[in-house]
């Protein structure tokens, strides 16, 4: 493992949080940013609301499921006023929300789309299962052959989502998958750094240990990574410099153009998909790898994102179209075709 990133004391002990952890996925509740609520399907099975029968009746269910296995990369360029000079130029591999198993051989075809591409550091946003299953070293067992293929100087950062059981965790770091619950992780480059704060999942088992590590960014260059987006308003107000995200899979099933029927979040749903700003962070949901137990997408086809951090140049004005950010922060090297 590379000397070039330290780990900080979690908020909260390791042991401590796992007790809590569990208590809550035992439960019959999720804990949100808005309060408990009825968990659905908790962790004890998948469960298909019916979607795939009412898309079958309609003769749509094979188009859903080929769209859901349409995955891409999406290229990402980023500038940033407030990126250290060690990074300019830095690379990012986002992935989300692979829910392996769902669909069989997306795991394999997402290893041979990142192959090709060393990057700097790998994210890994959370959901790795599916309401718990299978279990976590299956999971683990599972993810393997698109962790093999990883390429990363830096190595991989994860963070758990809604989906996944509190001993995932163990099983990810036997993997040298470095797994952040409420904590810090720190990335040297000379003199330079950038920080990382990751959160343990805030849509079902929210804790106000992740609201105190965003409220305390350390100084500098700080990277939100949260499972949802739901937090993405604190993040913001506190100084992080970008928030990526997951959780949402973009809807998977969305109108044209992208708009999501249906976010799975209590708040901020207009962060659901893609590239956005609040203040001065910038933010990106990912639409994901996979999807859940219902294996259908429309218009909102799945992704591998590759991001390039770029330090702001201040002295000349950049317009779009000169090879350049345009006003929004944001070039995207490669745009897909959307699914019908």
């Amino acid at each position: 493992m590379p000397d070039t990133v330290v780990i900080s004391a979690p908020v909260r002990p390791r042991a401590e949080w796992l007790r809590r952890r569990a208590a809550t996925e035992a439960g019959p509740t999720a804990s949100t940013v808005l309060g408990h609520y009825p968990r659905l399907g908790r962790l004890h099975g998948l469960k298909d609301p019916g979607v795939t029968i009412v898309l079958k009746a309609l003769g749509l269910h094979g188009r859903a499921l080929a769209n859901a296995r349409a995955l891409g990369v999406r290229t990402l360029e980023l500038t940033f006023p407030t990126l250290p000079a060690a990074f300019d130029g830095y690379t990012v591999l986002h992935l989300s929300d692979p829910h392996v198993g769902t669909i069989e051989g997306l795991v394999e075809q997402a290893a041979a789309l990142v192959a090709p591409h060393p990057v700097d550091l790998a994210i890994l946003t959370g959901d790795i299962q599916t309401f718990g299953r299978p279990t976590a070293s299956e999971a683990a067992r599972r993810l393997q052959p698109l962790l093999s293929a990883i390429q990363s100087r830096d190595g991989l950062v994860a963070v758990l989502g809604n989906h996944d059981s509190h001993d995932l965790a163990e099983a990810l770091e036997r993997l040298d998958v470095r797994v952040l619950i409420n904590q810090h992780a720190v990335i040297t480059r000379g003199t330079d750094h950038i920080t990382l704060a990751g959160t343990d999942d805030v849509r079902y088992f929210f804790t106000e240990d992740a609201v105190r590590l965003l409220e305390s960014p350390p100084p500098g260059f700080v990277v939100a990574l949260v499972h949802s987006p739901e937090l993405a308003d604190l993040a913001a107000r506190t100084g992080h410099a970008l928030y990526l995200t997951g959780h949402t899979h973009g809807g998977q099933i969305a109108l044209p153009g992208g708009w999501p029927l249906l976010t799975a979040t209590k708040r901020l749903k207009h962060l659901s998909a893609g590239f956005w700003r609040l203040g001065d962070m910038q933010g990106y949901t990912s639409s994901g790898i996979g999807t859940g137990p219902v294996t259908a997408r429309f218009n909102c086809p799945p992704e591998i994102t590759l991001i390039r951090l770029r330090r702001a140049i201040t002295e000349r004005r950049q317009t779009p179209g000169d090879g350049a950010e345009g006003s929004d922060g944001l070039t995207e090297r490669s745009r897909r075709q959307k699914n019908g």
